[in-house]
């Protein structure tokens, strides 16, 4: 996955590969990251 930034730049950003992933995990580190919803992040994640 990559995020596509504002000045049309990406920056890739790091999946887990985990059955689960703490939850602290998902908020903090991916979905900051990533500037997304927590919502966002599982529906890509389930698509993977």
């Amino acid at each position: 996955m990559v995020r596509e930034n504002q000045d049309g730049t990406e920056t890739p950003l790091v999946m887990p590969n985990h059955d689960e992933i703490k939850s602290g995990t998902l908020m903090r580190a991916i979905c900051t990251q990533a500037g997304i919803y927590r919502e966002e992040f599982l529906i890509a994640y389930a698509q993977n």
